[in-house]
Formats: structure tokens, sequence, C-alpha cells
């Protein structure tokens, strides 16, 4: 099969029906709660496969495996329009269908499940080394059993001739940066081709949090990526709520999103100096790094932590924020980032350096399955915080020039009062709807433009939440097992977790899968478009990923 384009948008109900015409059969007992489960023999899973990845609306969102069974049970979700579906497959043999032949977004997955897992795509092609390092023996910590032969070194295909070579860079490659292999393909200045090794980082948390309770897994879950804390704290918080079937009250639920929301913008300024680094602007590098502290320090008065570790917790939060300091001072804090960027976007040479460099096509980022700002800049109104809740679309430019400024002066006073619809289990951006911030262009400006226009959302939201009531509430798990699904939108885009419980309440199996596992694999797309050497830092800041999130 090839990858074909997707069709209309489909309700649930008629995905499932579809699907259950090729073989597969919905879970009730024993499924992912949080999302649509169904069970796929392995004779349908490529058929299946390619029925929703022809269907628009239809995203696959990620791939892992377990093997918590007899045998290897692969699992893939699904962003199918306003909620998710979970496929399961059970591997008996050690080959399952080619899937990225259809869906080019697996690639990476089929990866990562070959070294963790031993099974692989029957096709038979090579598969890249993804998170264990190159002495990785027997006796290496693995969530399955050993691949019956060894990786492929992800170089191997890229040895050319003629005027190319291969340049490495990294994995050190300068003060303050996460280690990360880069192999760049030239033929003296423009890149041809270039590829990532980042097992560097590799820490085999989802391995380390086989029997913790979901409190002692807390710490390690928001650990994975330290940027986005919060984001996978509440991903994985909401898979172990789901899974034992209950949800967090209202207004920790508003608390959490207060500290998405601030994660958000400290995100975006640090993106926004590490622009300004990687374009030679110290003058514009210095005021973003003051709007950058000046947003931590607003962190560390309303939650008592500069990057908002601990907030989230299992069942709830372990704090509410300091209403009245944000109101104070997160206004002026995100004027100086406002301000920064202002400057920015008058600066001919600054601007030069971002338009029509590192270019993503909307076709590229349906393909690969890219999320968060990466995303919208090509034009998909790609948005977690939009699952099951009202949505508005927004180009850039609007929300970063106009209502930016706006924002940016005023203070965080009640809105207009909008219709609750009620209930502890309610998303809070279902009572206060998400404009979703895109661009058509793809390049790196149109990503900065992105994250300008959601900083000043963001502003918003949180007044909102505020004014709504952000308590540090919390219930109490129950006992018992289950399965679940949790998600939330980081800086970097969805962050996903699923989470399984055995019988007395620890954890059997637990993925948690970063924004930036989905948007790597688009960077070396971004950096190949006609791209020189100068361009890679750029590009790399402009998706404003870790390497610790990749690797895990």
């Amino acid at each position: 099969m090839t990858t074909v384009e997707p069709r209309a948008a489909q309700p649930m109900e008629l995905i499932l029906r579809q699907l259950t015409g090729l073989g597969a059969q919905v879970v009730t007992g024993g499924a992912t709660r949080g999302a649509a489960t169904v069970h796929l023999p392995p004779e349908a899973l490529e058929a299946a496969t390619h029925a929703l990845a022809v269907t628009e609306g239809a995203r696959l969102a990620d791939m892992f495996a377990d093997n918590g069974g007899d045998v290897c049970t692969l699992r893939l979700v699904w962003a199918c329009g306003p909620g998710y579906l979970v496929t399961e497959t059970e591997i008996a043999a050690e080959e399952y269908p080619p899937l990225s032949d259809v869906a080019p977004a697996a690639f990476v997955e089929e990866c990562e499940i070959y070294e963790q897992f031993g099974i692989r795509p029957a096709s038979g092609k090579p598969l890249n080394r993804l998170m264990l390092p190159p002495h990785a023996g027997p006796d290496f910590p693995r969530l399955g059993h050993r691949p019956a032969r060894p990786l492929d070194e992800a170089h191997a295909p890229h040895i050319v001739g003629g005027q190319a070579f291969e340049f490495p860079f990294g994995p050190v490659r300068q003060v303050g940066v996460e280690s990360l292999y880069y192999g760049i393909v030239t033929s003296g200045e423009e890149v041809v081709d270039l590829y990532l090794l980042g097992w560097h980082k590799h820490r085999g948390v989802e391995w380390r949090l086989r029997g913790s309770t979901p409190d002692q897994a807390a710490f390690l879950a928001e650990r994975v990526e330290g940027l986005s804390a919060v984001a996978l704290g509440w991903a994985f918080a909401a898979a172990t709520e789901a899974a034992l079937g209950v949800a967090p009250p209202a207004g920790a639920a508003r608390t959490r999103a207060v500290a998405l929301e601030l994660e958000r913008l400290y995100n975006h300024a640090a993106a926004t100096a590490a622009l300004c680094q990687s374009t030679g602007l110290t003058v514009g590098q210095s005021a973003a790094e003051i709007a950058l502290e000046r947003l931590l320090r607003v962190n560390a008065v309303a939650f008592g932590h500069r990057y908002l570790f601990g907030v989230v917790t299992p069942g709830g939060v372990s704090r509410a924020p300091d209403a009245g300091a944000l109101r104070r001072d997160l206004p002026a804090a995100y004027g100086e980032l406002h301000r920064a960027a202002e400057a920015l976007l008058s600066t001919n040479s600054f601007v030069d350096r971002l338009e029509a460099t590192g270019i993503l096509t909307a076709e590229q980022g349906r393909r690969l399955g890219l999320v968060g700002p990466v995303a919208r800049a090509t034009g998909l109104a790609t948005d977690a915080r939009a699952t099951q809740a009202p949505v508005i679309n927004a180009r850039a430019s609007a929300v970063s020039n106009a209502r930016a400024t706006a924002v940016s002066n005023a203070r965080l006073s009640r809105p207009p009062a909008t219709d609750a619809r009620g209930g502890p289990a309610d998303s809070p951006y279902a009572e206060h709807p998400v404009t979703v911030v895109t661009a058509e262009t793809g390049d790196v400006l149109a990503r900065f433009q992105v994250m300008l226009g959601e900083a000043a959302e963001s502003v918003r939201l949180i007044g909102e939440f505020l004014d709504a009531g952000a308590t540090a509430d919390r219930v109490e798990l129950p006992s018992g097992g289950g399965a679940g699904l949790g998600w939330a939108e980081s800086a970097r885009g969805e962050a996903l977790a699923w989470v399984a419980l055995d019988e007395t309440g620890r954890i059997s199996r637990a993925r948690l899968r970063p924004g930036s596992v989905r948007n790597w694999r688009g960077f070396d797309d971004a950096c190949r478009s006609q791209n020189v050497f100068t361009d890679i830092p750029i590009i790399e800041a402009s998706f404003w990923l870790t390497a610790a999130g990749l690797a895990r």
C-alpha cells in the first residue's frame, strides 16, 4: 500500500462502523478509558490503518507496544476530530504489517518498538537506532526483549559519492545545549540531507515507571521533558484518572490550565531568545531573556517553582495559584515579551533570516503527524486544547499584531460571562474556548508569529481561568486497575500518556509521548528545504524541541 490523500472528516461512530466491517471488535471491558478502543486481528491491521490514514481529521498520534500479556500488543493512538481512538493488535510473531508504508508518521515508532520489544515491520526495511546506545548489551534495561539482529545505524544510507560528504556535528555542540548528534550531508554549504542521533539522553523513564504508584510516577513523568513539566504531568495524571474512572474537581482543572498557559508563555519567550541568539542579535536576545526571567519569576510567585514542577498531581493539584500576584505581575512581564517581539519584527536583518527558511508544507505536516506551533505554522489547526471543546481559528498576524497590543496593556479582569457546561469532568477549555493561531507559509517566521499569537492568547485565558476560580482541590484515587489515555497541549504540541494499572494500583505499563517526539521527524525535512549550515540553528530554535523528550 502507498500513502494516499485523506477524505472528508467522519464522526467517530462512522469510523468504528467502518473498522468493524474490516474485522475489528469494539472493546468494552478492559478498554482504554478516555478513548474509543477497538481490537484488530493482525490480518486486518494494515487495511484498518489505511482506512484511518485516508480519513480527514484522523491523525496517527502515537504507536507503541506492550508485552504485559502472553504476546506483544501493538497499540496505535489516532486523533479523530473531537476524540481519540486506540487500536489494539496482538502480535504473536516477530513481524507485523509495514504500517509506515501507509502512514509515514509511524516510522520512528517502528524503530523504537523494534529496539525495545524485538518485533519489526515485515517489509525488512532498515530500522534506525533511536533511543538505546550502541553499547546496549543483552542486560541493558528494555521494556521487552532484545531484537534478533542489530539495529541499523542511521547514517548507513547517507553515504554519498561525488562532491557531497557527511559532516558530523555533536553530540557536544555548545555550553548549555542538550547532547544531540547531527549527521549533515553537504556539498560544502547547502544542506543536502540531515539525520539525528538522540540516544545520548536516554534515561529509561518508561522502564523505571513500572511497579510504581501513580503518585510516585508523577515525579518522573514531569521530568521526561522538564520544559513541558505541566503538560506531561497533566497528560499522565489524566491517563491515570481515566484508568480509575475519576476526574479532578473543576477548580483544580482550571489551576492546571493556568499553569499550562504560564508554561507556554515562558517557553515561547525562551524560543524568542534562542532565535535572537541564532541570528546574532545580542540586544534582541537580552530583551527576550529579560522577558523570560520576569515570566519565570511570575511562575515562582504564583506556584512556588520557576518551572512549575509539582503543581499537577494525579487526582488534582498540589496548590492553587496566587491570583493576586498573577493579576499584578503577569501583564508587565508579558509586556516585556511583546515589546521585544515588536522590535524584532521591525528589524529587517532579523526578519530576512526567518523568511523562507526551514519551510514545511501542510502536506508534510499531515504526512509526518506534526503537532504544536510547527504544524500550525503550515496551516494545520491541530491543538489538543480544542479536543472536546469549541474552537476559534485565527491567523497569527491578526492575533500577534492586534490582540497582543491590547492584552499587553490590559488588566487580568473579569471577561464577559460564558455559558458553563458544568461538572468536574469538563475541560476548562470547554468553558473558555481557545483561539487556535495558525499561519500558512510554514517557515521560521510563521512559527515565530504563531508563538507570539499563542502568547497573547495564553494571557487572555489565564485571566478567564482565574476569574472562574482556580483552586487546590484533589480527589482521592480509588484502588483497582485499568488503562487510560490522557493528553495536554504543551508549548511544543500535543503530549500524550497511556497508563495501565494492575489490580494493586501500580503501573504495569506507562507510555509517555512528548510533543518533541512527533516534531523532530519534521526537523530534517525543514533543514533540507534549500537551506545552508548557518540556517540550522535558526530552524532548531523555531522548532524549540528537546533531545530529552525524544530519547526519554
